[in-house]
């Protein structure tokens, strides 16, 4: 259940375990005033069960110490759910009132009081005087133990979670009118330098991991609703806590903005690095509270993307990380990233090109699996002799990784048009990747150039180049007579033609990584012959994608 360690000392077991554990000398008086609801959203589907009378524990034992529980009764409704989740918590509070590493250890306390703060208005207002003390004691004793105990975590994004947790904890208390309260200026300041090293300049999570991203966006949210609750009770703010709130709200605008740029028309996230981790329900939630929804990133330099939007249509490609943050990258649970420039289109609801997708449970299910669909040959790019454009097992910034040499975007004559280059290739065969699209205003007609430029450098000799445009399963794609791809849409939407000069088009099987596993699909690959690349320098392959004047009739 418990990942890392939190790093408590044996003496500070013994001590816990003992008469004078500090948990035995808590106090606190129920709050009066606490105001703030619950942002996020539970799963009623889960809480049914659990409302008829089910303990959670029979049905989720690996989530029911987070008490997110909480949420799924609370969504479902009903004063049956409430009563029997106010039982829960007391019954919990009453088997676990000592001290042990597992129930207590900083990541499920982060969790657990962020719940129990949060939905306190639901379960919690309405009970009785005994069971709001009991309830309200074992919050501050949490955070009591949370307040010493998360420097133990590692991770950056446990350390904010936890530094949110203890402002949440801190607001609801303080709501109490509890003496006994913490450094909330220290606390803070703790959370906005922690917060700060693991964002890039641009606003994307270090790691480039889109589930960390919005992750560590969540938590940052968390923090800026308990420190408005907190500051809201002074008549004035110091300079201190000013800055600190700006450099806060900046941080949420700026992740926000990131956010939005790997989303299509349809909701859904570019499927790469981490975005099927992304509960789809709780991105919907997270964005609404990260500034104006027309804030979106068109280009993040350090982080990698770019996005282009016209019409309905939606492009968006993956540039690699700028080579100077790619330390941080790794250090921060980043992974080499072998998709450098791939592209994923989408018509308004209807996605067109994407890549296959991939999974981090199944780098321990079906290694095999995730190692294939982290190659390049996965994603809608261009690969060099069946090589990865990285190395997908480089463990820190000194392995072969593909950064963008230059990313670039912007407006041009009747469209949008984007141009990125990677070096993936330069130390293996001394070649840069080079890719140019271009979004015609209205979005019905994108246009790419990829060029494979020989730098002189040594290295293998190159002998084939493939560029692949994996497509939906919902596609149905066929090859023409005259050497075209003809893309059929889901019910009436108009076909797609796609078409392209300087390398042999072909139509071939492939997989999609979708919701409930692995599908077929189609891709369109176009190869070409490398044997000339040194004399000539660079090789070059024009592409195009139009859509049909109309819709055929069903």
């Amino acid at each position: 259940m418990v990942q890392e360690n939190g790093s408590v000392s044996m003496m500070q077991r013994l001590l816990r375990r003992s008469v004078f554990s500090p948990l035995r000398s808590v106090t606190a008086t129920i709050p009066s005033h606490w105001q703030p609801s619950d942002p996020w959203k539970g799963q009623p589907h889960l809480g049914q069960p659990l409302a008829a009378g089910s303990h959670p524990v029979e049905i989720m034992p690996q989530t029911w110490q987070n008490f997110e529980w909480l949420r799924h009764m609370r969504d479902y409704g009903g004063s049956q759910a409430r009563t029997l989740a106010r039982r829960f918590v007391t019954e919990w509070i009453d088997h676990h009132q000592q001290w042990t590493p597992n129930i207590w250890h900083p990541l499920l306390l982060s969790q657990r009081l962020k719940v129990l703060v949060l939905t306190w208005g639901w379960y919690g207002a309405s009970a009785s005087t005994s069971q709001q003390q009991m309830i309200v004691t074992s919050i501050a004793a949490q955070r009591l133990i949370l307040s010493k105990d998360w420097r133990g975590l590692k991770q950056g994004n446990h350390r904010v979670d936890a530094l949110a947790s203890l402002i949440l904890a801190q607001a609801f208390l303080d709501a109490g009118d509890e003496k006994e309260n913490l450094d909330i200026d220290a606390i803070t300041d703790a959370l906005i330098k922690t917060h700060l090293d693991l964002i890039l300049t641009d606003g994307c999570h270090a790691s480039r991991q889109m589930d960390k991203h919005i992750e560590l966006l969540k938590s940052l949210i968390e923090s800026r609703i308990g420190l408005g609750a907190i500051l809201g009770h002074t008549e004035t703010m110091t300079p201190q806590q000013q800055e600190q709130i700006n450099t806060l709200d900046d941080s949420i605008l700026r992740m926000g903005a990131l956010a939005r740029m790997w989303r299509h028309a349809d909701g859904n996230l570019i499927r790469l690095l981490g975005s099927r981790e992304v509960d789809a329900q709780a991105l919907d939630s997270i964005l609404d509270r990260a500034g104006p929804k027309g804030r979106v990133t068109s280009h993040a330099q350090e982080g990698g993307f770019i996005r282009m939007a016209s019409g309905r249509s939606v492009l968006m490609m993956n540039t690699g990380p700028a080579p100077w943050v790619m330390a941080r990258v790794m250090a921060e649970g980043g992974r080499p990233d072998a998709g450098a420039l791939a592209i994923e289109f989408s018509n308004g609801g209807n996605p067109i090109f994407i890549n296959a997708g991939q999974s981090k449970a199944m780098a321990k299910d079906a290694p095999d699996m995730a190692e294939a669909l982290a190659g390049t040959a996965a994603f809608s790019t261009l690969s060099v002799d069946r090589l990865n454009a990285a190395d997908t097992n480089a463990i820190d910034e000194t392995g072969r990784h593909a950064t963008n040499v230059e990313a670039e975007t912007g407006p041009a004559s009747r469209g949008v048009l984007a141009e990125a280059k990677h070096n993936g290739y330069e130390q293996s065969h001394g070649l840069l990747h080079q890719r140019r699209v271009f979004l015609a205003t209205g979005g019905n007609d994108l246009r790419g150039e990829d060029h494979i430029i020989y730098t002189g450098a040594p290295g293998l000799i190159p002998h084939e180049a493939v560029i692949r445009f994996h497509l939906h399963p919902k596609i149905n794609a066929s090859l023409s007579i005259g050497g075209d791809v003809i893309l059929r849409l889901p019910g009436t939407a108009a076909a797609w033609h796609f078409k392209a000069i300087g390398a042999d088009i072909a139509v071939e099987d492939s997989v999609f990584l979708g919701r409930d596993g692995l599908e077929k699909c189609h891709q369109i690959t176009l190869t070409m012959a490398l044997n000339a690349i040194r004399h000539d320098h660079i090789q070059s392959v024009k592409w195009g994608l139009r859509r049909q004047q109309s819709a055929r009739v069903k």
